[in-house]
């Protein structure tokens, strides 16, 4: 599994109003904090700098172009200055991937000393998150919402930790798990709804026969049982090594072993399930 495929878009909110020297002003801090998030190897992941968006139209195009892109595992949200929240209500009704909330600002200080209105007008991550953090609750929309510095290292460790969750929620779009029998016969607590499964998580559940792997099983060779049985005796002791018995079971298991990881990798699957009655 190749989880390191994945990316993340970096998407400041803003609007029009400020004139293009803010703007410009505005594009240049949210890179800067792009490039160095990814230069802090905090990160699993890579962050993508995605243009300020600045009307409904290009909220609602990118939201969903983040939704086509197979490698966009999520994105993350930041207002450098106030973005009317109902710019937003179209997009975030499009959009379906993880969401993380990233309320923070770019000046990890405030001068008050010198700050005026122009400086005030770039600067009002305080007002525009607020403004965003009201339509994603008044929508009920999924999200993560971390609050702190984006330099810090416990804001970082905690895009991180969102985004390895992220991460998964991503391959296991994708998951095929290979089903070898039903769950225990009579049994109710095993009895998993396939359907649900997919509409939930995204996860496909064909079912396979046993027999489907016997046919691999069969055409594995003894020099391939012999060779992984030698790597089992490298890493583990082998309880009653010395009893033909015992090692005739552990290579039958090791036959299993390859047989099942062919099967797998040739239907694309990534994980199995069955039970001991079958």
């Amino acid at each position: 599994m190749n989880l390191k495929k994945y990316v993340f878009w970096f998407i400041t909110g803003s609007q029009d109003l400020y004139g293009q020297d803010t703007l410009d002003q505005v594009a240049k801090d949210s890179k800067e904090i792009v490039a160095k998030l990814n230069e802090s190897k905090a990160l699993p992941c890579e962050l993508i700098w995605k243009p300020t968006l600045l009307t409904p139209s290009a909220i609602r195009e990118t939201l969903e172009a983040a939704n086509a892109d197979s490698e966009c595992a999520g994105i993350i949200c930041w207002m450098h200055t106030f973005s009317p929240a109902k710019m937003w209500i179209a997009g975030l009704n499009a959009y379906k991937k993880p969401l993380l909330q990233l309320n923070t600002q770019f000046n990890e200080e405030i001068p008050y000393a010198t700050m005026d209105m122009d400086f005030m007008n770039l600067n009002q991550s305080a007002h525009g998150d607020r403004e965003f953090g009201f339509i994603t609750a008044r929508m009920d929309v999924p999200r993560k919402v971390i609050c702190g510095h984006w330099s810090h290292a416990k804001t970082q460790k905690r895009i991180a930790d969102w985004m390895r969750v992220a991460r998964a929620v991503a391959d296991g779009k994708t998951l095929k798990v290979a089903r070898f029998g039903d769950n225990m016969r009579e049994v109710a607590v095993t009895d998993g709804d396939k359907v649900q499964a997919m509409m939930t998580f995204g996860w496909s559940v064909p079912y396979y026969g046993i027999g489907d792997l016997v046919a691999y099983m069969d055409k594995v060779s003894d020099k391939e049982v012999d060779d992984l049985y030698a790597e089992y005796d490298r890493l583990y002791e082998i309880v009653g090594k010395n009893d033909a018995t015992v090692v005739d079971h552990v290579k039958y298991q090791a036959r299993i072993e390859i047989a099942l990881r062919r099967f797998l990798k040739d239907i694309d699957a990534n994980a199995l399930c069955t039970n001991f009655q079958d």
